[in-house]
């Protein structure tokens, strides 16, 4: 008869998902992983997977949380443009209250490139992010608002790769008030 899991799935995942986003994918031990989900590493293997296993259910449940983020944020009542812009200014205060990067964005940086099922995970979530923007830049342009020939993927795009810029400064300067400075630039660009 198997044993029961003394242990909360979800809660363990999130754990060691931070372990990742501040260590990354490569520098993260098993040993690391035993210590902070605080369970022996055959629970772990019989749970999670190896490694690999273990890093891509934690990628894939932050991906989630970023999902169920932009789409709670473009849920708010208000033009196509209100809309993003409020998705655009969620994610950016988001990521100076964690003042940490994206993890999406970090993975993308370390490993994206060389391992293709992180590749692949990035890629689909990528494709949902893109369409919550999407929808909001498709309603500014039909209001209006948003006055570039641009289709609205081209404009998705450079809103997300926008998110690291703003990071990466943030980084150097921890100078909020001039990255807040970047995003009313990055609207007004939009608008044009």
């Amino acid at each position: 008869m198997p044993r029961n899991k003394e242990f909360d799935y979800t809660e363990k995942l999130e754990v060691v998902r931070n372990l990742f986003w501040e260590k990354g994918y490569h520098a993260t031990s098993m040993h690391d992983i035993v210590d902070v989900m605080k369970l022996n590493r055959s629970s772990i293997y019989d749970t999670y997977g190896n490694k690999h296993d273990l890093f891509l259910k934690c990628l894939s449940n932050y991906a989630e949380f970023k999902e169920n983020q932009y789409t709670k944020a473009a849920s708010i009542e208000g033009r196509g443009i209100e809309v993003l812009e409020y998705i655009i200014r969620d994610v950016v205060d988001q990521t100076l209250t964690d003042n940490k990067a994206c993890l999406i964005v970090n993975t993308i940086f370390e490993i994206g490139s060389s391992d293709d099922s992180v590749k692949q995970l990035l890629l689909n979530t990528g494709a949902s992010l893109y369409q919550i923007l999407e929808h909001s830049i498709g309603q500014a342009l039909e209001d209006g608002d948003i006055k570039s020939s641009s289709q609205p993927a081209v404009i998705s795009r450079y809103i997300l790769t926008s998110f690291s810029a703003f990071w990466s400064h943030y980084i150097l300067t921890q100078n909020k008030k001039e990255v807040m400075e970047m995003v009313d630039f990055l609207m007004e660009q939009i608008k044009k």
